[in-house]
């Protein structure tokens, strides 16, 4: 009886579905299209489309926003900080990734 290898499938969540609209994300999240118009110039969500109108927002933007406010809510932090914690967030959070791959790997 020959054993057949072990395959891990590591990935991301691939969306077919194309995206909410700024009112859906507004509703979805509690938060006012003018704040969220903030967040996008800040780069805190990135829209995919042309203009305001053709913007849509994948799911991933409500788990980012959702972060934003409780690091706005626990930490008092302003607008301008936000975007640059987030990005160091996401950041570790692929380096921890990374690290488990290379881990599972040796």
């Amino acid at each position: 009886m020959s054993k057949q290898p072990v395959i891990v499938l590591n990935g991301e969540i691939v969306e077919e579905y194309p995206g909410l609209s700024l009112r859906e994300l507004s509703q979805a999240c509690g938060i006012s299209e003018e704040r969220l118009l903030d967040y996008a110039a800040l780069g805190i969500i990135e829209p995919s489309g042309r203009g305001v109108r053709q913007w849509r927002f994948s799911a991933a933007a409500i788990i980012r926003l959702q972060k934003a406010q409780r690091l706005q809510r626990d930490l008092d932090l302003d607008v301008s900080s936000l975007a640059l914690v987030l990005d160091l967030l996401d950041d570790m959070a692929r380096m921890r990734a990374r690290m488990q791959r290379l881990k599972d790997h040796f």
